[in-house]
């Protein structure tokens, strides 16, 4: 359960710089604010078998100082946990549905954290289409410490959402933007129910 440990209580802004290797890392409570350069905590790109290419990971989420970065590769992906500070690394177990490029939200507390892997459900090898979404709930204050893959929840009919405009947490919910037509979905976590809110 070494992803429950990774949050830090820092606040800061950091800017991923995948392609080179690096974190921007601004620190906002010191007197003279300063940027440092942190080096990607990230493993190597792996082999994947019987792909005849290496597995990468994107950023895709921030949340409490942690960090998530997802597999590029189709299929069930992989979501990297990463504290910058600390230099600790979590993997979590594969996603449950096989994705292209999902929107991702993340928010961390003090000793849990939940995770939202949402649309762009691989249906086929060639087809695409924004049905559901995975959530991973982890809790180091539950005896014993848990972290599991809830049952997956029905996105609104006619979502359409962008991995680049991300997620963001509110009050036990997680809020994304989607287009075609204009809306806000909202997953309200506790209930493991998407709605649509639309002007």
């Amino acid at each position: 359960h070494s992803h429950l440990l990774l949050s830090p209580h820092l606040p800061f802004f950091a800017f991923a710089v995948p392609s080179a290797g690096y974190l921007l890392v601004l620190d906002p409570t010191r007197q003279a604010p300063s940027w440092t350069r942190l080096p990607l905590p990230l493993p190597p790109p792996v082999p994947c078998p019987g792909a005849g290419h290496q597995e990468t990971f994107s950023p895709a989420a921030a949340s409490a100082g942690l960090l998530a970065f997802l597999s590029d590769a189709s299929g069930h992906k992989t979501l990297l946990l990463v504290n910058p500070i600390t230099r600790l690394l979590a993997p979590l177990p594969l996603c449950p549905t096989a994705r292209l490029s999902p929107t991702v939200g993340l928010a961390a507390g003090p000793t849990s954290f939940i995770a939202v892997v949402a649309g762009d459900d691989l249906v086929s090898p060639f087809a695409v289409k924004n049905i559901s979404a995975d959530t991973f709930v982890a809790d180091a204050a539950s005896v014993p410490p848990s972290g599991f893959w809830a049952p997956a929840s029905t996105l609104p009919r006619l979502s359409s959402l962008d991995p680049r405009a991300g997620m963001a947490f509110a009050s036990g919910r997680f809020y994304c933007m989607s287009s075609s037509p204009f809306a806000v979905l909202v997953f309200d976590v506790a209930a493991n129910v998407w709605s649509k809110v639309q002007p």
